[in-house]
């Protein structure tokens, strides 16, 4: 009796680490963290929340994490599949590219279901660096690295695309004009916050960018000065609040969410396990978001 009720104390454990890891490494928690950036434009601009809008980031989010999945199943759809690979996504690497798949024709149907107001020229240029970031294309019969090879250039990339996605994508499909001062800055903000965190993964991927000759900040200038970097851009994030008007709780909101993603760049580290990244890293995002809710909600 005491054997089969250990057993199945260890299955019970089991169930809510498993649900974790499927959140966190099936990209569906970084896709929720897009919905919610994207929410959080529409209260800054004092504008109604378009859920809409928010779902289709969500579901572009969880397509474009899960592309690298979906381009191996589509190139070599009988390959074998290791269950017992110690890499989640390996693991369930065709259930991902089955979710990848589903979530763009989701997307593709809630564009036009809803009528989003937003271009599909300017939506493409967001789908090349998306796609170019992950998988290689043939040029003249040669092999083009992905973008994330390029040096350096990789973080700036992810805060640009998230930068647009969440902060600029909402306020075009709400009718209003994106280079106006207001927007721009709200832009900014997003870019800066955004490539704050983009650090953390440098410094989390240090070991393999540079088995896979990549040369990333950490690479470049080793992995201290990457978190004061990071820092640097947190400091400057929060003197961009304060320049651009933000007053009340609103902006105690925002300074308060770069005071809480400092905290988890400075506990990070190379050799943090990767739920450390997943959880916080990518949490800094909902936390911004959440406190923004929460302000909106008592100043209004």
């Amino acid at each position: 009796m005491s054997l089969n009720r250990d057993i199945g104390i260890r299955e019970a454990e089991r169930h809510p680490r498993r649900l974790l890891e499927g959140l966190l490494y099936s990209s569906v928690f970084i896709s929720c963290c897009g919905l919610a950036l994207t929410a959080e434009t529409y209260l800054l601009a004092g504008l109604p929340v378009s859920w809409a809008m928010a779902v289709f980031v969500f579901l572009a989010t969880l397509f474009t994490y899960n592309l690298s999945s979906v381009q191996s199943i589509v190139r070599r759809p009988r390959q074998s599949i290791n269950r017992h690979d110690p890499v989640w996504g390996q693991r369930h690497k065709r259930e991902l590219a089955v979710l990848g798949l589903l979530s763009i024709a989701m997307a593709v149907g809630v564009y036009f279901w809803f009528g989003l107001r937003v271009d599909w020229w300017f939506l493409l240029h967001l789908a090349i660096i998306s796609v170019g970031y992950t998988v290689p294309v043939l040029y003249k019969q040669r092999r083009v690295r992905p973008l994330r090879s390029v040096p350096l250039l990789k973080v700036f990339l992810i805060a640009y695309v998230w930068a647009v996605v969440t902060a600029m994508l909402p306020l075009l499909d709400a009718g209003m004009d994106v280079w106006q001062p207001e927007t721009l800055w709200l832009f900014l903000r997003r870019f800066l916050f955004i490539l704050a965190l983009a650090l953390l993964f440098d410094i989390r991927d240090f070991s393999y960018d540079r088995n896979m000759n990549t040369l990333t900040f950490p690479g470049w200038i080793g992995v201290r000065k990457t978190k004061l970097l990071s820092l640097g851009l947190l400091g400057l994030y929060m003197l961009v609040v304060l320049a651009s008007g933000e007053a009340g709780v609103i902006l105690w909101a925002l300074l308060a969410s770069a005071l809480g993603a400092a905290v988890i760049v400075w506990r990070s580290a190379e050799n943090r396990p990767r739920a450390y990244f997943a959880i916080l890293a990518d949490g800094a995002m909902l936390l911004h978001a959440g406190l923004v809710v929460l302000a909106t909600v008592v100043a209004g």
